[in-house]
């Protein structure tokens, strides 16, 4: 069912979150980190976002909204594109940085810290307040129309059998960490 892959993502992107704010914590400790690792974090989470998961949150969120009604979802639609955004505005801080562009550490870790709490503050509320509203609004018959309305490929480029090749080193990272705390 769409609500349990859309669960299963979120999952990723919290295990991917969690190791930006170790890379986070060793900035503030002054440690060298690995900033090819970050791009490819977030590369991944605004290429997987885009492409496969906030358009199958939007066909749950607008089919809420047509059917009940929300300003709440209708918000949390727009909030998708503020996201794209400051993920991509991210991406560009990182490709700076890896074209030795120089970018104050403070800078840095500001800007990463405010995409950490962004992600987080965006998924919580999703897990927390939208997911659950959906699930015991929706009926069987909402279900199998938005079933409907997906047809896009869902092998996921670090966490699934295929592992994509700009993303062999976090996805060594995951698999690395699989049995460790972050």
């Amino acid at each position: 069912m769409m609500i349990e892959r859309i669960r299963r993502e979120h999952g990723y992107m919290v295990r991917l979150l969690a190791i930006l704010r170790r890379k986070l914590s060793l900035l503030r400790q002054e440690k060298s980190i690995n900033y090819s690792l970050i791009k490819e974090v977030v590369d991944y989470l605004a290429n997987h976002s885009e492409k496969v998961h906030h358009p199958k949150e939007d066909i749950l969120y607008n089919h809420y909204i047509a059917k009940y009604g929300s300003v709440e979802l209708e918000n949390l639609v727009k909030e998708h594109e503020v996201l794209a955004k400051k993920t991509h505005d991210f991406m560009l801080l990182v490709e700076m940085i890896l074209n030795d562009a120089v970018v104050p550490q403070e800078m840095f870790i500001e800007q990463l810290e405010d995409f950490l709490n962004c992600q987080k503050h965006h998924l919580d509320f999703e897990e927390q307040s939208i997911l659950p509203a959906i699930e015991n609004t929706f009926d069987e018959q909402d279900w199998v129309e938005v079933e409907k309305l997906w047809d896009v490929s869902e092998d996921d480029p670090v966490f699934g059998s295929n592992i994509a090749d700009k993303y062999r080193q976090l996805a060594d990272r995951v698999r690395q960490n699989d049995n460790e705390y972050f």
